[in-house]
């Protein structure tokens, strides 16, 4: 399974490489294969791109995980605890459709034409810029060789160029376990338990944990939990992009939110 994983990496790299001597400056779009429309920066064609502002995580997330929350209560993942060591979570896009596909391929196929759209979005999520270090999720070193690079590390390397701040690689894999994708759901925070592993010590740093992908938060709730052992007074989350069980409620809350600020402004300018 491994052998047949690594040559359909190859096969993807030749692809890429082929793909760009026909077609300079990435001129078909890895979205929808549109050529002769692409942005030559973003390497992604503004159609797709709008597609893609469509699926931006919507401001009735909660503020610290980005989970779904109700008028007046706390979201379930923050009251359950799931991502306690978590201080805050960052995020542009709901893992769904369009962004399904680019992770997918950005993940899996090794396409990583577009980083700089990928970068520049999690920047535009990224308002606090006070952070010490950006820390990606390491993989194993099975996956690795099955990949042939670490995407958590090439979203990481690509952030840093746009804030400023600088990669550091203060985690390490110590047990190579099931894939978290092929991991059920309730399973998944036992799966990565006495799986990672900080390299050195983090006195007092803000630390910005990278990853393509929050599901659960199962993963970056270990991760945080042995940087803050290591000494780290601040924990963050910066993925590429979030799972949400029930999209529509997110818009449905986003629309209540609206209309009650919208409420709010009518009745204070009627008592003026």
């Amino acid at each position: 399974m491994k052998k047949w994983a690594k040559v359909k990496h190859i096969c993807s790299r030749i692809e890429q490489y082929v793909c760009a001597l026909l077609y300079p400056h990435a001129a078909t779009c890895p979205l929808c294969g549109e050529m002769r429309k692409v942005d030559g920066y973003y390497a992604l064609c503004p159609d797709c791109m709008d597609k893609l502002e469509e699926m931006q995580v919507p401001s009735a997330a909660c503020n610290k995980c980005l989970s779904p929350v109700r008028r007046g209560q706390g979201c379930n993942m923050c009251r359950s605890g799931r991502m306690k060591s978590i201080d805050a979570c960052f995020s542009p896009f709901c893992y769904r459709n369009e962004v399904r596909r680019l992770v997918h391929q950005f993940k899996f196929d090794g396409n990583s034409s577009y980083i700089r759209y990928l970068s520049f979005k999690m920047a535009e999520a990224l308002p606090d810029r006070e952070w010490d270090f950006l820390v990606p999720v390491p993989l194993s070193r099975e996956r690795m060789w099955d990949r042939g690079v670490n995407q958590a590390r090439l979203l990481a390397v690509a952030l840093s160029q746009r804030t400023n701040i600088p990669v550091l690689d203060a985690l390490e894999r110590t047990v190579n376990r099931k894939p978290q994708s092929a991991t059920p759901m309730e399973k998944r925070a036992e799966n990565v338990k006495g799986v990672f592993r900080c390299i050195g010590t983090l006195d007092g740093l803000r630390i910005l944990l990278i990853d393509d992908v929050r599901t659960t938060g199962s993963t970056a709730q270990a991760c945080a939990t042995e940087m803050k052992k290591a000494g780290a007074r601040r924990v963050g989350l910066c993925t590429l992009a979030v799972v949400y069980r029930d999209p529509k409620k997110f818009r449905k809350n986003e629309k209540k939110q609206k209309f009650i600020r919208s409420s709010k402004i009518l009745h204070t300018n009627r008592l003026k």
